[in-house]
């Protein structure tokens, strides 16, 4: 039996680091809110605004879109009937690739994708990896 726990533990021991190597390795939230900002800042957003916001829209561990994040920009001024929507946008947490899902558009930014090219070596993507997630947000093609 003693000759067993060396092997048995070596056994555990690899399964432990498998288990975590398996992971995918992703961004924050408050990171994938800073790359629509990147966005925003590129259509004239009025970040600085008291009323315009970027709300993230995931709610209880449930996305807007699976296998993203989401987030809603819209600006509420005071003398207007109504609030004004910038739009809804969707960030790969693995990539950092930005989507207008209302309008099925990708972004490619100078300044995006130098953020996005760091992003991608800490979390080991390939935009071939990538292809699987973006499938599903129905705007693949647009890319």
């Amino acid at each position: 039996m003693s000759a067993l726990c060396p092997l048995i533990t070596i056994a555990l021991m690899f399964f432990a680091v498998k288990a975590v190597s398996s992971q995918e390795a992703t961004m924050s939230v408050a990171e994938a809110k800073s790359l629509v900002g990147i966005v925003l800042h590129h259509q004239g957003f009025p970040s600085s605004s008291q009323y315009c916001q970027i709300e993230h829209l995931d709610e209880e561990g449930k996305p807007f879109v699976p296998d993203y994040y989401s987030f809603g920009a819209s600006c509420d001024f005071p003398k207007a009937a109504a609030t004004s929507p910038w739009g809804t946008y969707v960030v790969s947490p693995r990539t950092g690739d930005v989507l207008e899902f209302d309008l099925c558009k990708w972004f490619r930014y100078a300044d995006l994708r130098r953020v996005q090219k760091q992003i991608m070596l800490r979390t080991h993507a390939t935009e071939a990896a990538e292809a699987q997630y973006r499938e599903k947000t129905g705007c693949a093609k647009a890319k």
